[in-house]
């Protein structure tokens, strides 16, 4: 006899991605997710010679911005 597949069939697979990624989607779109990427400036400048080559976070050794003073 023909053994039977494990799981889901294709199309039940695809529905199940995409449902886990409508509700990602949802939960950091009310989150405020369109807002704080705009406030926290995430993007790293280009690299040399197009730009510093910085990055968004602290300087090694450095407190961060966020951190109480001591």
């Amino acid at each position: 006899m023909a053994e039977e597949k494990e799981g889901g069939s294709d199309f039940q697979n695809v529905w199940f991605v995409a449902g886990i990624i409508i509700v990602l989607a949802l939960l950091w779109y009310y989150n405020d997710g369109p807002k704080r990427a705009s406030l926290r400036g995430i993007f790293i400048q280009p690299p040399p010679p197009v730009g510093t080559g910085e990055s968004y976070g602290p300087e090694i050794g450095q407190p961060a911005p966020w951190a109480p003073e001591q």
